[in-house]
């Protein structure tokens, strides 16, 4: 499976106490690879997937060790790099929500940089919905999209966020996320209402949308009729970071879809990897050599 993006540097900071303005306190840093296509890749290479992710990178030496822990983790890159690599802030407060400050480094994918070699021999591409705002890189999008089309290879898109997408104009946005043709729609509850997707399936969906709500159950949404899909409650004290479940979730869909399996069960898939990385600091899923959470 290929993820398709730019790659992001996490710069994760778990706070002790709520924030105060003019406050002081210690925090616990973590610096990891970052951005959806990266955190969705390393849930795939976890489930024992192979993953691939295909797109841009800075040429600097942050991104030269983002990438060999990406290739630690088992996840194949293929990418161009140029610029400086962006950073994002995530601030993790008690209880395990997180709040993001991001930077859009110095650099871009180009159109003329997507590659037909990227997508040889894949059982689907996953396209980041953020790579569609203004600033990022729409066009190469489109192409990447295209080109999957050509292969016969699905695609799947993860929508924007909802401010994100209300800041664009959600009509305009709706028009781009169109013209990538999806074969599935991943978005929360918030972003599906600005998309049109609080009830039934508009005429420009595809024929399989997912709508995950934290905690509360999955809506699948199909043109034959909608279903959810309770999820299971974590444990006592095993929330850490929600930061990265919607990657996670969308890791243990698709490999769940490609392996054959049906809808409903690949949503409750989504639903275990995505436990798992709330367990964590960070977007990351735990390294294939740490221990397993307990609790």
């Amino acid at each position: 499976m290929v993820a398709l993006g730019k790659l992001v540097a996490d710069q994760v900071l778990e706070l002790s106490a709520p924030l105060v303005i003019g406050g002081q306190q210690r925090v616990v840093r973590t610096t990891t690879a970052g951005g959806a296509p990266a955190n969705v890749t390393a849930n795939l290479a976890r489930l024992g997937m192979p993953a691939r992710l295909a797109g841009w990178a800075g040429a600097d030496p942050l991104a030269d060790e983002l990438l060999a822990a990406l290739a630690g983790r088992g996840v194949e890159t293929a990418v161009v790099r140029r610029g400086r690599t962006p950073l994002s802030t995530v601030l993790v407060h008690p209880g395990g929500e997180r709040t993001l400050l991001t930077d859009s480094g110095e650099g871009a994918l180009e159109p003329d940089d997507v590659l037909a070699g990227w997508l040889a021999d894949v059982a689907v591409v996953h396209l980041d919905g953020y790579d569609l705002l203004p600033g990022r890189f729409p066009d190469a999008l489109r192409v990447a999209a295209d080109l999957a089309h050509d292969a016969g290879v699905p695609v799947s898109v993860d929508t924007a966020a909802a401010t994100r997408i209300r800041g664009h104009g959600a009509h305009g946005y709706i028009e781009l996320l169109a013209g990538l043709r999806p074969d599935v729609l991943f978005c929360n509850r918030i972003e599906a209402e600005e998309v049109g997707l609080a009830s039934d399936l508009p005429d420009w969906a595809p024929e399989l949308a997912l709508v995950h709500a934290g905690a509360h159950p999955t809506r699948v949404v199909t043109r034959a009729g909608a279903w959810t899909v309770p999820v299971q409650p974590l444990p006592a004290g095993r929330l850490r970071d929600t930061t990265g479940c919607g990657d996670a979730f969308v890791a243990g869909v698709l490999a769940g879809w490609c392996a054959g399996a049906p809808v409903l069960d690949a949503v409750r898939a989504g639903h275990a990897a995505a436990a798992v990385v709330a367990g964590v600091a960070g977007a990351q899923p735990p390294s294939p050599w740490s221990r397993p959470p307990t609790g």
